[in-house]
C-alpha cells in the first residue's frame, strides 16, 4: 500500500463504489476531495488486493454443485448458473437466457415445442434466438389462459412470439386455465381448436416450465402472484408445495389428482411424462423446497438454477435425500 494514501479512507471509498453504487463525482463531493483523487483511490484499492473484481460467466456450470445434485439424481441435467447476485429480477433472468440457449441447441426442426406460463417461461421466449433461421416448429400451449393482465400469463401471445422467432406454427387456447366443473372443461376440449392441440400434447417432443411455489401464509400478495391467485384459491390440497405447468405436486414428489386437478384445461401428467425431453428453469430460494420436489417427480431431465437457488436446494436434497 502507497504510504501517500490512507487505508480507511481507501476503504471506504472502495464500499462506496463497490458496494453503494455511487459515481466517482458524488463520492467526491461527499467527502470533499477532487475526482481525480478518487480516482487514483480506486486504482489503488485494486492494485492493493483491498478491492477484488471477479467476473461471473453466466455461460459457466458450477461443476461442483451440478454434480452434487446430480449424484442424488443422475437422470437429471443440471445447469447452476455462477451468480452472487440476490436481485429476483437480475437471477430470474439469468436462468432464462442460459435456459434459451439450451433449448436453442437441442431443438429440432419439425418438432413439437409446448410453452406454459410464468415469469420465467416468459424472459425465456424474449432471450430465445434460434440456431437457424427457420426450425419450423409446432408451438402448444400446455394451459389455459388467466385473467389476470401481466404479460408472463399471456400464454398465446407467449407462443405466438416464440413461434415467429423460431419460424413455425403457433396453435393458441381459447379457453380458461380453470373451469367451474368438468362438464364446462368438456365443453372447451371437445372443440375442433383443442382436439388438435391435445393431439399435439400427446407427440410432443419438448416442453419448456418453470416450477411454481406455494406462497407461504394465509394472505397471497396478488401483485407477486398474479394469474396463480385463482388457482390457489381453488387449490384444496395441504400438501401441495409447488408445480409445474399448474400442476400440483408433493413433499414426496407425488403429483396430486383431485377435483382441482380434472378442471384445469391444460396439459395432462401422461403428456408431460410422455415428452421426449424438458427443459424446466427456477430461480430464487424461496422454491427450494419446490425444486427438491419436483426432483422427486421423477420427471426432470434438465434443470436450470441460479447458484443461491441451487445451494439452497441441494441443503433440502441432502438433508431430506432422494
Amino acid at each position: 500500500m502507497s504510504s501517500r494514501l490512507d487505508v480507511s479512507l481507501v476503504v471506504k471509498v472502495s464500499k462506496m463504489y463497490y458496494l453503494e453504487g455511487l459515481k466517482q463525482e458524488d463520492i467526491a463531493r461527499q467527502i470533499g476531495i477532487s475526482r481525480s483523487l478518487i480516482s487514483m483511490i480506486l486504482t489503488e484499492a485494486k492494485e492493493s488486493g483491498i478491492v477484488e473484481i471477479t467476473v461471473r460467466d453466466p455461460f459457466l456450470n458450477d461443476e461442483h454443485i451440478s454434480g452434487s445434485l446430480a449424484s442424488f439424481y443422475p437422470a437429471t441435467d443440471f445447469v447452476v448458473i455462477p451468480s452472487s447476485s440476490r436481485d429476483p429480477d437480475a437471477q430470474r433472468k439469468l436462468v432464462a437466457q442460459r435456459a434459451a440457449d439450451i433449448l436453442a441447441r437441442i431443438l429440432k426442426r419439425g418438432e413439437t415445442l409446448g410453452l406454459a406460463w410464468g415469469r420465467t417461461t416468459f424472459e425465456l421466449v424474449r432471450a430465445f434466438q434460434p440456431q437457424e433461421p427457420r426450425l419450423e416448429l409446432s408451438v402448444v400451449p400446455l394451459i389455459g389462459g388467466s385473467h389476470q393482465t401481466a404479460p408472463y400469463f399471456q400464454i398465446n401471445e407467449m407462443v405466438r412470439l416464440f413461434a415467429e422467432k423460431a419460424g413455425g406454427a403457433p396453435s393458441f387456447i381459447h379457453a380458461p386455465a380453470l373451469v367451474s366443473d368438468c362438464a364446462e372443461k368438456d365443453v372447451y376440449f371437445n372443440t375442433s381448436s383443442m382436439t388438435a392441440i391435445r393431439q399435439a400434447w400427446r407427440s410432443m417432443d419438448v416442453f419448456v416450465s418453470g416450477v411454481g411455489a406455494i406462497p407461504q401464509g394465509e394472505t397471497i400478495d396478488r401483485e407477486t402472484y398474479a394469474g396463480e391467485h385463482e388457482i390457489f384459491m381453488h387449490l384444496k390440497s395441504p400438501d401441495a408445495v409447488g408445480d409445474i405447468c399448474a400442476r400440483y405436486f408433493d413433499r414426496s414428489g407425488h403429483f396430486i389428482v383431485d377435483d382441482y386437478y380434472e378442471r384445469i384445461v391444460g396439459v395432462p401428467l401422461d403428456e408431460l411424462r410422455g415428452a421426449k425431453s424438458n427443459v424446466i428453469m427456477a430461480s430464487g430460494t424461496d422454491k427450494s423446497e419446490a425444486i427438491a420436489a419436483v426432483l422427486r417427480t421423477g420427471m426432470v431431465r434438465t434443470l436450470v438454477l441460479d447458484e443461491q437457488t441451487a445451494k439452497s436446494a441441494l441443503d433440502i436434497v441432502r438433508v431430506k435425500g432422494a
